[in-house]
């Protein structure tokens, strides 16, 4: 690529960046951006703060009072994690969530975002919060108060950036697992896109379901729930696979790890089936096992650079590696402490590695797709007789080798081109390639499908076929046979017929030591039929 295109494509790049990140700012400004009034009404939401909270083992308390008028709307709304919720107006039970846990694999409501309509008036407000989890007691939820307009609304510009990472990383890893199975057509992978892909899969659905927004979107909280938990557990396995992969590292430390880290996800699953302990519980052995792959992978990485594999790719996962390794410990402390929310934040850390390693595999399978075509094509070229497009005598002697080694259900059909010595010295030999060429498309077309076609001299073909014993050959030679007349017949005006004479012998190991004898008894044969065909030809004279 020139100096100017590769400007062009940066100056693309920088706009596309531009343009993105534009939209992004749009969204989250978007209900700011309002002319009247009575927009300005529409999306206006605001925030009850004034509330008493009270703490305890068991539950969490709010209460207070809010006055509902038409300026904002007369609905609350707030998000709860693991959280029962109640909320009593005048003392009155209004709003309950979940009204029954059914729940059959945990203790948890899930995720929810909670909409209670209110009086217009002045009402006193308690909201009764417990968990399953005393972590999440004190998680005290932001409440919001608007309308059913304003209030989705601003829960969508809230969360649509780190929703909209998640969506990218869906997508990338989607890709990258479709790029793998095309590059995997040409050539032999190691299978590090498809391993980066499925961790890219994984990690989004992880993190879409981890999204206060798509509690939102969809309705069935307790799906939500399990595709974290059961994504977040699956994590592990396709990471530890590319980044052993992508080190080309063949300790037993990996396969060891991939083992455990099966099991311990097995384990999780029949005690939350056995209702033993749900999958909030068990998850911190899929903490455990997380932090045992970081140590894993920063003690690997470290030896590859100190014992010189300290190339830039590699400089450059170890960096990404260090990111990673940081927002998995935030996500850690913010799910035990509930006071972290690294949706966003945790979300870039891991799309960047995704992104930066994705890009050096990607490149780095389409050098050796490239590499693989240019072998293919030279070893095309050096296997096809340019004349008649068959395989060629190199190709036959490399096959018949193969065959050789378990020539069982082999036949060999060995084929001559009758009076070609004539055809040259008569009419000279741009007539007699044609006439070579004549009788290799009718060998092809006809012998093909059964099994593979060569050119081994002058006016010399040879069929190998394999499971020769399925087929009748006789209904081939009758082919054959037919296809040469019609081939006579349309060309009338040829200045000499042709004739292919054939002999076809198949393996049988009470006469032939090896694939050699089966050959020589098809040349035999094929030989007592040219004799058979030029004395045919002499009496129709």
């Amino acid at each position: 690529m020139n100096t100017n295109n590769k400007k062009k494509n940066n100056i693309l790049y920088i706009l596309a960046c531009i343009a993105i990140l534009i939209f992004l700012v749009v969204i989250l400004l978007y209900d700011r951006a309002t002319d009247t009034r009575q927009q300005q009404s529409a999306y206006a939401v605001s925030q009850w703060t004034d509330h008493k909270t009270v703490f305890n083992m068991k539950k969490t308390v709010l209460s207070g009072t809010i006055t509902v008028d038409n300026s904002v709307g007369n609905v609350i709304a707030f998000y709860s994690i693991h959280q029962n919720i109640q909320v009593y107006v005048s003392s009155k039970l209004i709003y309950e969530y979940p009204v029954v846990n059914n729940n059959p694999l945990s203790d948890s409501p899930g995720y929810c975002w909670n909409f209670i309509n209110l009086p217009y008036n002045t009402n006193d407000i308690q909201i009764v919060i417990t968990s399953p989890y005393p972590p999440y007691l004190k998680n005290v939820p932001t409440i919001y108060i608007g309308n059913d307009f304003s209030l989705p609304a601003h829960i969508i510009t809230k969360d649509i950036l780190p929703f909209a990472l998640c969506i990218i990383m869906l997508v990338l890893g989607i890709v990258l697992s479709f790029y793998h199975l095309f590059i995997s057509r040409n050539i032999n992978t190691s299978g590090k896109l498809l391993k980066l892909g499925i961790f890219s899969i994984f990690l989004s659905i992880w993190s879409i379901n981890e999204c206060s927004l798509t509690t939102l979107l969809l309705k069935n909280n307790l799906v939500t729930s399990y595709l974290s938990f059961l994504s977040l557990m699956l994590l592990s396995f396709p990471f530890a696979m590319f980044v052993q992969t992508f080190y080309e590292d063949e300790s037993k430390v990996w396969n060891w790890f991939c083992q455990v880290d099966l099991a311990q996800i097995a384990i999780c699953v029949l005690l939350a089936v056995f209702d033993v302990a749900d999958l909030r519980e068990s998850i911190w052995t899929t903490h455990i096992m997380m932090g045992i792959l970081a140590v894993i992978i920063l003690v690997q990485s470290y030896s590859l650079v100190k014992n010189g594999g300290h190339s830039r790719t590699v400089k450059i996962h170890i960096a990404c590696i260090i990111i990673c390794v940081i927002t998995l410990m935030l996500d850690m402390f913010g799910f035990y402490t509930g006071t972290w929310d690294g949706n966003t934040f945790g979300r870039l850390g891991f799309l960047t590695y995704i992104i930066t390693l994705g890009i050096s595999s990607a490149r780095e399978s389409t050098s050796l797709m490239k590499m693989g075509q240019e072998a293919n094509a030279y070893q095309t070229l050096a296997y096809t007789d340019q004349m008649t497009g068959l395989n060629n005598r190199t190709c036959f002697n490399v096959d018949f080798a193969k065959l050789s080694e378990n020539p069982t259900d082999v036949a060999v059909i060995d084929f001559d081109l009758n009076n070609l010595k004539y055809v040259n010295d008569n009419f000279g030999h741009s007539t007699g390639d044609l006439y070579i060429k004549s009788c290799g498309k009718i060998i092809y077309e006809i012998f093909n499908g059964i099994g593979k076609c060569y050119r081994v001299g002058g006016d010399e073909f040879v069929t190998l076929i394999e499971r020769a014993s399925s087929i009748d050959m006789t209904h081939y030679m009758a082919m054959l046979e037919s296809s040469v007349d019609a081939c006579n017949r349309d060309n009338k005006d040829a200045k000499m017929k042709m004739q292919i004479a054939y002999g076809c012998a198949m393996y049988t190991p009470e006469t032939d030591k090896n694939l050699e004898d089966t050959y020589n008894r098809a040349d035999k044969i094929m030989y007592a039929n040219k004799k058979e065909k030029k004395e045919r030809q002499k009496f129709e004279r």
